[in-house]
C-alpha cells in the first residue's frame, strides 16, 4: 500500500514539474560590433540612352540615296564611339510619325535633317529631338565637303544627346583618328556610302561629275548683323512647329549668321532686350504657325505662317503672312519676301 501511495505522489510530483512554466534564460551578452566597415552597396549601372536616326530628306534635284549614306554615317560613327545604344535606320516613316516611331522602339531621341544645295557643294541641316516632348534639343547647318565632315557632326550629335541623357562619357574616338569607312546599311539599300558622298558634286542632277577640277565656290558673305529663331507658337501640332522652327532656322542660315534661343514667339516683344543681351548687332525671328483643316474630296491641312522680325529692342521690324499646304514652303516664302526687303537683315 504504502509503495502504490509513493509511485502515485511521485507521478504527480512529475506532472506539477512538467506543468510550471520553465526557468526564464539569461539573456545572451551582446556581440560586439565588427571592426571593418561594411561594404558600400553596389552603384546603380549608368543608363545608356537610345537614338534612332532618320535617312536625312533631300530637295527634288538631290539624289535621295545621299540623305540614306548622311544618315548612315551618323549612325554608324556615333554607335562605334560609344555611349548610346543606336537603332538600326528605318526606312519609309512618314515625318509625322517620326516620333511615334522612336517611341514605340524605346528610342529617347531621335535624328533627323535636310540636305542643303550650296553652289555645287552641299550643307546638312541636323537635329537632334527628344522623343518624348517631339521637342529639339539641337540644331546645327554645316557645309560638308567630305565624308568625316559628316562623322565630326555626328559626334557632335552624339554629345548632345550624352548632356541631354545626363551621361557623361568621354568620345572613344579621339581627335585626329582616322573616321571609320562606312558600311553598308544592313536594311536591304543598295548603295555604297563612300560612291554617294565621294565626289559632293555628283549628289546634284546636272551639276559636273568633278568639283575638284573646278573653282571652290566661294563661301556665302553674310551681312554684320545676326540672326536669333525662336520657337515658333500657333494652333498646329506640336511636331509641325518644331520642324516649321527648323525650317525657318535653316532659310534665315543660307542668308544671314543664324542662332537658336529656347525663347518661344509668345512674348519675344519684352524677352527680346534679355535675348539679345550685350550683343546688339542682332535681329529676332519667329512666328505663329496655325492649322486648318480642309475638307472635300481630298481633304488636308493648310499652313498660315506669320513671321515676325523683332529689333533687339522689341519692336516689330518686319511682319509677313503666307498659307500654303506645305508648310515648310509657306515658311520659305516668308524668308524670301524678308529677305527682298531686308538683305541686311536691318
Amino acid at each position: 500500500m504504502r509503495r502504490t501511495f509513493g509511485i502515485v505522489l511521485l507521478c504527480s510530483s512529475l506532472a506539477l514539474i512538467a506543468a510550471a512554466p520553465p526557468s526564464p534564460k539569461p539573456a545572451p551578452l551582446p556581440k560586439a560590433s565588427p571592426t571593418f566597415a561594411p561594404a558600400s552597396a553596389p552603384a546603380p549601372a549608368a543608363v545608356t540612352p537610345t537614338v534612332v536616326v532618320y535617312p536625312f530628306q533631300t530637295p527634288s534635284d538631290v539624289d535621295v540615296r545621299t540623305g540614306q549614306a548622311i544618315a548612315q554615317i551618323y549612325s554608324q560613327v556615333m554607335s562605334q564611339a560609344g555611349g548610346l545604344n543606336v537603332l538600326p535606320i528605318p526606312q519609309k516613316i512618314k515625318q509625322e510619325d517620326w516620333a511615334k516611331y522612336a517611341l514605340s522602339q524605346r528610342a529617347d531621341y531621335y535624328v533627323s535633317g535636310y540636305v542643303q544645295p550650296i553652289g555645287s557643294g552641299a550643307a546638312i541641316v541636323a537635329r537632334v529631338v527628344d522623343s518624348n516632348t517631339d521637342v529639339a534639343v539641337y540644331s546645327a547647318t554645316t557645309q560638308i565637303q567630305s565624308v568625316p565632315d559628316i562623322a565630326s557632326q555626328a559626334l557632335t550629335a552624339r554629345t548632345v544627346v550624352l548632356q541631354a541623357a545626363g551621361v557623361d562619357r568621354p568620345d572613344v574616338v579621339s581627335e585626329g583618328k582616322a573616321t571609320p569607312t562606312p558600311a553598308g546599311t544592313g536594311n536591304g539599300a543598295s548603295y555604297s556610302v563612300n560612291n554617294v558622298l565621294s565626289n559632293l558634286g555628283s549628289m546634284f542632277k546636272g551639276h559636273g561629275k568633278n568639283v575638284a577640277a573646278g573653282p571652290t565656290p566661294a563661301p556665302v558673305v553674310k551681312p554684320p548683323m545676326s540672326m536669333i529663331v525662336a520657337r515658333m507658337t500657333g494652333t498646329a501640332a506640336p511636331g509641325d512647329i518644331s520642324e516649321a522652327t527648323d525650317d525657318l532656322f535653316r532659310s534665315m542660315n543660307a542668308f544671314y549668321k543664324t542662332s537658336m534661343t529656347r525663347a518661344n514667339s509668345s512674348n519675344l516683344a519684352t524677352q527680346a532686350n534679355t535675348i539679345c543681351g550685350t550683343n546688339r548687332e542682332n535681329t529676332i525671328a519667329s512666328g505663329v504657325l496655325n492649322a486648318a483643316h480642309i475638307g472635300g474630296m481630298h481633304p488636308h491641312n493648310s499652313y498660315t505662317f506669320t513671321l515676325n522680325v523683332y529689333t533687339c529692342f522689341g519692336a516689330v521690324l518686319y511682319t509677313n503672312t503666307q498659307t500654303n499646304d506645305d508648310k515648310r514652303k509657306a515658311v520659305q516664302d516668308a524668308v524670301a519676301a524678308y529677305i527682298k526687303d531686308h538683305p541686311e537683315n536691318t
